[in-house]
């Protein structure tokens, strides 16, 4: 077999088509050899991208190095976020505002930073080793009633603390009433049978006793200016007495226990409204307000009921006297009952564990003092919506209204007996908020306010004592 054979292109040497050196010049053919200046473009592409590597490689660690250094100037201030010119702000988050994303419980918020006293100052004086129950002001305004553990009523000036009477009742006061700017009722709500009635014009006599049954609720006044009407809870009675010779005229037992009696005006004449409440198995089970007027012979004969609820708490009634408004403690709710005409009922919710309403400013707004939240709930009537919530500094107990019905009074004693809290917060104002709050001493338990609103008091369980708030 023969080799067919082509000139060498380099010395025409002829040779063996396919070689891949001419054996003459020694000269390569086809692929050119490494390490020639034509093999070492072909690296080009190659060497290329490594030496960009590397470079990129030393770029980022003299980067990395440089911003590692600290400025010698400290860190800049935050940027202020412009709002353009006449654009709504947006709203300011707090720092201690509760994360939605966290797990567990929202932290308890802070309490709220003390509120101005306002033109009301405070001042206390003793009222010896006895513990003050309940107090109520002498039409004067010069001296107050106090009701002690000690089973006594006494009265005090208010400017130097002196005690000026003292009469024994047969049982401790939880709480008193004044009637016709003359007696004193003492009411005992458990271990009692009877209501005495202190004469304050005449305390070297004993007081009157009115028999109106186990365990006093309340008792109200008839405008006639000498008969009274009195509730009892076990018995369940509403009873009629004169006064002051303490002889009952009438009675009627109701289906429920009743705690509250309202003089209201229905139909155009004085009615007694009597709020009462059933229980099953020591639970709230209903409430009812009986209307019926306490003048009609015999007795509660007209009495007509209106359910409201289920667990109502203390209440007021409006200036007229043609609505009643109180807070439902079980529904978290306030209740509005109109009784001048046609019955009416309308209700608002409210703040956790209402225990008293109370009504402000010819009626306008109504109030309720919010145990379980440690507020206030300020509801416009017009509306029976909520209309702002005011935040205490204590547990409120109980609180009272000024005669114009412009200030309330309220003391932050908590609901547990014998209270353990203290101070006393003043709403006021249009629409109504916390205008001062002020010292008392611990166990704040009552409190009552003169006939011009120019002084308040509150009483002070542990601490003995009374603190007195005036007007600067």
């Amino acid at each position: 077999m023969t080799e067919r054979r082509v000139p060498c292109p380099s010395c025409g040497v002829r040779i063996v088509e396919g070689a891949r050196k001419c054996r003459a010049c020694k000269a390569w053919l086809g692929e050119r050899p490494r390490g020639s200046s034509a093999s070492l473009s072909g690296r080009e592409p190659r060497l290329a991208r490594a030496a960009v590597s590397v470079a990129s490689g030393v770029a980022a660690v003299i980067i990395a190095t440089l911003t590692s250094l600290k400025s010698p100037v400290g860190e800049a201030p935050p940027l202020t976020a412009l709002t353009p010119e006449g654009a709504a702000s947006s709203p300011e988050v707090r720092d201690d505002a509760p994360n939605p994303a966290a797990f567990g419980p929202d932290p308890t918020p802070p309490p709220p930073p003390p509120e101005p006293t306002g033109r009301w100052r405070a001042r206390e004086f003793r009222i010896g080793d006895v513990h003050p129950l309940d107090v109520v002001f002498n039409p004067s305004g010069t001296s107050i009633y106090v009701s002690a553990d000690d089973a006594s009523l006494r009265e005090y000036k208010l400017d130097s603390g002196e005690l000026i009477h003292k009469a024994s009742v047969p049982a401790q006061g939880d709480h008193i009433r004044l009637l016709f700017d003359r007696y004193v009722a003492v009411l005992r709500h458990e271990d009692a049978a009877r209501i005495p009635v202190m004469d304050t014009t005449a305390w070297d006599r004993d007081p009157v006793l009115l028999d109106v049954g186990r365990s006093p609720g309340d008792i109200v006044a008839l405008p006639d200016g000498r008969t009274v009407v009195a509730a009892t809870t076990d018995t369940k009675r509403v009873t009629k007495f004169e006064l002051p010779t303490g002889v009952r005229l009438a009675n009627i037992t109701l289906p429920h226990a009743t705690g509250q009696l309202f003089l209201v005006q229905a139909e155009g004449r004085p009615y007694i409204a009597a709020l009462g409440a059933l229980t099953h198995a020591g639970r709230p089970a209903g409430a009812w307000i009986d209307l019926f007027d306490p003048s009609e012979s015999p007795f509660g004969a007209t009495r007509r009921s209106i359910a409201v609820g289920r667990e109502p708490r203390e209440g007021d009634i409006t200036a007229d006297g043609g609505a009643v408004f109180f807070p439902d403690r079980l529904s978290n709710t306030a209740i509005l009952l109109s009784v001048a005409g046609v019955t009416e009922t309308r209700k608002a919710p409210v703040g956790v564990g209402p225990t008293a309403g109370f009504l402000l400013h010819d009626d306008r707004y109504g109030i309720t003092l919010n145990a379980d939240g440690r507020n206030a709930s300020v509801i416009d009537l017009s509306a029976m919506a909520v209309k702002s919530t005011l935040p205490f500094r204590g547990v409120p107990r109980t609180g009272v209204t000024s005669p114009d019905r412009r200030t309330l009074f309220v003391a932050l004693g908590g609901t547990q007996w014998p209270p353990v809290g203290s101070g006393v917060a003043v709403i006021a104002g249009d629409p109504p908020k916390v205008v001062a709050s002020l010292p008392t001493g611990k166990g704040a338990c009552a409190v009552a306010v003169s006939k011009d609103g120019a002084r308040a008091v509150v009483a002070s369980y542990w601490d003995r004592s009374i603190t007195v708030l005036e007007q600067q």
